[in-house]
């Protein structure tokens, strides 16, 4: 997924540079690249907001309302989000005799037993996600030149979540421990974006109006993304 995050990157901002504008095609490709944060992070918790990153792919058509510029303009694309932990922490799951499930924060020497030192620790959350958003462009319905704003909402499906940690064992080897496993996370999320930019760069924001966790670790209770970032469109 990086490899091909990197490549499409690439190829963003070469066509970027080389069209004067791009193609006359139906609908943009935008690739947003932004940095995590949260409002109100579970106990434990200290993010690593420069290693926390969220990178959307998504596709938009414009509707346009009236001859002035302004659009009515829906979207499909995906959402991946990584969160980057710091002081050796990671997120725990486990279930009581009772069937009830609990999310924790732990000391990732107190999970590897002979663990020497340890590397980085993510949690990442990919989403199914669904914006809508009223644009407004100054070269009219010239969609690919000239200044342009965007203000609107945008709502996704949690497809997948995992923990993933380094550490170097006793012996000096290196290892990489990945868990797929159910993390408590909200499945349905919801919030408010904008963004602003002339051509086809802008910058974006997006803040989250739904809890992050359905079950919540200690102090995740009111726990929200806020993400600000750059755009580029593709065509």
């Amino acid at each position: 997924m990086k490899k091909f995050l990197f490549a499409l990157t690439g190829l963003l901002l070469m066509t970027l540079s080389v069209q004067a504008q791009r193609p006359d095609l139906p609908g943009a490709l935008i690739v947003d690249i932004g940095i995590n944060n949260w409002s109100s992070a579970p106990e434990n918790v200290s993010l690593n907001s420069i290693q926390s990153k969220s990178v959307n792919l998504t596709y938009y058509y414009d509707f346009p309302i009236g001859n002035k510029g302004f659009t009515f303009t829906p979207g499909i694309g995906l959402g991946l989000e990584k969160y980057s932990l710091q002081n050796n922490f990671t997120l725990t799951t486990s279930i009581n005799n009772a069937g009830e499930r609990s999310i924790a924060t732990a000391n990732i020497n107190n999970i590897v037993d002979d663990g020497f030192s340890f590397g980085k620790s993510k949690v990442a959350m990919n989403y199914v996600d669904l914006p809508l958003e009223f644009r407004w462009y100054a070269s009219g319905n010239r969609y690919n030149t000239g200044f342009r704003a965007a203000l609107g909402a945008k709502v996704g499906v949690l497809y997948s979540s995992f923990t993933k940690f380094r550490y170097e064992d006793t012996a000096g080897d290196d290892n990489l421990v990945k868990t797929r496993q159910n993390l408590g996370l909200n499945r349905f999320r919801y919030g408010v974006q904008g963004r602003v930019g002339f051509g086809g760069f802008s910058v974006f924001g997006f803040y989250e109006l739904s809890d992050k966790w359905d079950i919540a670790p200690t102090d995740g209770e009111n726990t929200r993304t806020f993400t600000f970032g750059i755009s580029l469109t593709g065509f």
